[in-house]
């Protein structure tokens, strides 16, 4: 197993099609984690969330075939997650209103006051990103908290890599903007 763990995703893939099944927990170590966290920008409901990932590993499974090795595993696998987290939000299963978890990573400090202001920073943070258009909060998601490049979002969310920027610019500004403005009111 710990030769499984230096190959890569392709090539565990690889076999997988090549008759040896059972290395696909490979695949959902490497991913369920990941995944989880991606899904959960969806809804905030656990079991949601697990049947949304169940859904994917096993729609990934019956279609490694199709899987085009041109193309990194992983966004093909996060195309899944969207494709499949979009359809239980878009048939009122889920809420339809997208949330963010904890994307914004907050340095240790050792003044507890700090803490708390990064704390209560990162909540404000997230209630702005909250009020986000969806098509804004994707790319913003993947880019920022999934750490993916222009051109993965760009296979992910099936839109020109050029657009990507465009989106977690316009992301960006207007986070700031309904920050500001949720700011002033106070």
């Amino acid at each position: 197993m710990d030769k499984l763990n230096n190959l890569s995703d392709e090539e565990v893939v690889s076999l997988v099609i090549n008759e040896n099944k059972e290395v696909y927990g490979q695949i959902v170590d490497r991913y369920e984690r990941k995944l989880r966290r991606y899904i959960m920008t969806f809804t905030k409901k656990q079991n949601d969330a697990d049947d949304i990932l169940q859904n994917v590993f096993i729609k990934a499974y019956k279609n490694l075939t199709t899987y085009d090795r041109k193309l990194k595993f992983s966004s093909w696998i996060y195309r899944i997650t969207h494709n499949e987290s979009l359809n239980l939000v878009n048939s009122s299963f889920l809420q339809r209103i997208v949330s963010l978890q904890d994307w914004l990573v907050v340095e240790a400090h050792e003044d507890i006051e700090d803490k708390i202001d990064s704390e209560m920073l990162k909540i404000q943070l997230k209630g702005c990103i909250d009020r986000l258009e969806i098509k804004y909060k994707e790319p913003l998601i993947l880019n920022l908290y999934e750490e993916k490049s222009h051109d993965e979002i760009s296979d992910i969310l099936r839109i020109p890599v050029r657009n990507v920027g465009v989106l977690i610019h316009r992301a960006k500004t207007k986070v700031k903007e309904i920050c500001h403005e949720k700011h002033n009111k106070k």
